[in-house]
């Protein structure tokens, strides 16, 4: 019987503990206060200590242990009321362990995501990898400054990754621990409120769950006035394609990012145009020269090279008009009449780096129109997909194929690259690596052909796809004939697609055969004289062409001032309609 009351008594103790900090401190002022009452009866009973001071004594040697050198009275008593000292030391550690247990609880809480987001026009980032850490660079470039990233990562991990981000305390960045599938921790960082979400994953399976999620809450929470929310989604599988666009909803835009597509796009272009992939990775960058869309503007019945003047007086080159959202860019003709529902996309200058050489180099020029030698490096099951994107762009080429097996039997693989590359009068080389196992194998064979290159001075470019951005930024180079692709240029595009997501359609168009182009063309093809900046792009708008930047020698330069001088050694970097 006594067993089973004391049974009783542990239970309803143990629940008490488990509501939390409240009851804790509750139960423990109640054993307290019986603690107390129990030696006040001790003391007035053993001791004969007057009863008004007795519960009020043992009460001051219980919270001050500096008090027992004032009792007078016998030994048996001094050692009792060292014993509630005693008491009262472990009372106190107690009450401070509960407290900091209960505030480590709350902290842990809250970086796990249980706790509602209070901010308006955040921006959301639901997912973990090389791509988010970019994406809050930019975001950081780009000063915006909420942004809240949802991940089943470590806290302390992704805190410590974003720490080494240059200006990241200028922004309130919460991070948040929890399954990003699940409508409760979704539901908390207020997506109603938020200005964007961007989901990234490596896991296409997840990404559609966290859309399904989203779909729902959105379809409970939000009202027929509010405006749609943009979602940025990043793609790896061509199948999944398919199963967004039957997930369009009323309430959310998808903006679909294909990754590979997209980077075995860049390359195909930059094989035909070195240094292009250049271009792309200052454009895609916050940091570097922006594409901006002006939707409000005040021209109105003005011809295109009139406001095209206007724009490059302040520093802005007028590329051309969207129509339409989601549509690509045109360039009109010159006298082409603005309406007013036409959105003006122009080059904008973020930084004033005009470093570019103008002494002679030992430079050798390549025309686009040359018959390219390109020796593709990749996983076997992996060759047909990026030889028929390269095959897309490229007609007049020769397109050799090894995998990396095939190099590792050789023993001497220097040896076996060096004879390979010249046997077969190699211009170009492709690296294509798609995750981390490959990632060490392509790092091992650039490392070899940036060696034979350096020592048998060998004019040779090198376009290297790797999964990892940490990987990619160790071996990064800034020769524009050396140029590594990672996801980081995925991460670049996602944030300026968040912030303005026509700019992702933008960079479609010019990465699509069917759009735009951006190409790398000789100065003397169009000029035969040296002309300044300014009067070239006026003399190439005629015929229906853009001229955003130069290239002279290895060096890339957009936006230039409007004085500067071009002569026959240039090379120009254009937008056309199709390839010249």
């Amino acid at each position: 019987m006594i067993k089973e009351i004391l049974k009783y008594f542990k239970y309803r103790i143990d629940r008490m503990l488990n509501k939390g900090l409240f009851y804790q401190l509750m139960l423990l002022v109640c054993v307290i206060i019986i603690i107390l009452l129990i030696v006040s009866a001790f003391i007035i009973l053993i001791f004969d200590y007057p009863i008004k001071d007795a519960f009020w004594d043992s009460l001051m040697q219980f919270i001050d242990t500096g008090n027992i050198s004032s009792v007078d009275g016998s030994f048996g008593l001094v050692i009792t009321f060292l014993m509630v000292t005693f008491i009262g030391v472990c009372g106190w550690g107690s009450l401070i362990a509960m407290i900091n247990k209960a505030l480590q609880d709350r902290i842990n809480n809250l970086s796990k995501g249980n706790a509602f987001i209070m901010e308006k026009g955040h921006s959301i980032i639901l997912g973990y990898g090389e791509e988010a850490l970019t994406i809050i660079e930019e975001f950081l470039i780009a000063k915006i400054k909420n942004i809240v990233l949802l991940s089943e990562h470590n806290v302390d991990i992704i805190r410590k990754r974003i720490s080494f981000i240059k200006g990241y305390r200028r922004s309130n960045i919460i991070i948040r621990e929890g399954s990003t599938s699940r409508i409760e921790n979704i539901k908390l960082l207020n997506i109603k409120k938020c200005s964007s979400i961007s989901i990234i994953n490596n896991d296409d399976t997840e990404s559609l769950n966290i859309l399904l999620a989203l779909k729902k809450i959105l379809n409970e929470e939000r009202n027929a006035n509010d405006e749609k929310i943009n979602i940025c989604l990043l793609v790896h599988n061509e199948d999944t394609l398919e199963i967004i666009k039957s997930m369009e909803d009323e309430n959310f835009t998808v903006h679909i990012l294909y990754k590979y597509e997209l980077l075995y796009k860049l390359i195909s272009q930059s094989i035909i145009y070195t240094g292009l992939s250049s271009v792309y990775e200052d454009l895609f960058s916050n940091d570097g020269n922006d594409f901006k869309i002006e939707s409000n503007h005040n021209f109105e019945n003005d011809e295109f090279e009139d406001v095209a003047l206007k724009y490059m007086n302040k520093g802005v080159i007028l590329v051309g008009i969207i129509e339409n959202d989601m549509e690509f860019l045109k360039v009109p003709d010159s006298k082409y009449v603005i309406k007013k529902s036409d959105k003006l996309v122009g080059l904008y200058k973020n930084n004033d780096k005009n470093d570019i050489v103008t002494e002679n180099k030992n430079y050798k020029y390549y025309s686009s129109n040359m018959v390219h030698n390109i020796l593709l490096i990749s996983e076997e099951k992996n060759n047909n997909d990026v030889v028929r994107e390269i095959k897309e762009y490229i007609e007049n080429s020769n397109l050799e194929s090894l995998s990396y097996d095939d190099i590792k039997i050789h023993k001497n693989k220097y040896q076996f690259l060096l004879e390979k590359i010249k046997s077969s009068n190699i211009t170009k080389i492709v690296l294509i690596s798609e995750d981390s196992i490959t990632d060490a194998k392509s790092i091992n064979i650039l490392l070899i052909i940036r060696q034979i290159i350096k020592k048998e001075n060998i004019q040779l470019s090198i376009l290297s796809l790797l999964n990892s951005i940490q990987k990619r930024n160790l071996i990064y180079s800034d020769d524009v004939r050396d140029f590594i692709v990672s996801g980081k240029l995925i991460g670049m595009l996602m944030a300026q697609a968040s912030i303005d997501y026509n700019i992702l359609y933008l960079f479609y168009g010019l990465l699509s055969k069917n759009g735009k182009d951006i190409i790398i063309s000789s100065y003397s093809k169009y000029f035969n004289e040296n002309k300044t900046f300014k009067d070239a792009y006026f003399d190439l708008l005629y015929r229906g062409i853009i001229i955003i930047g130069i290239k002279r020698y290895d060096d890339i330069l957009l936006n230039p001032p409007t004085d500067f001088l071009l002569d026959s050694t240039d090379e120009i970097i254009i937008i056309i309609t199709s390839y010249i």
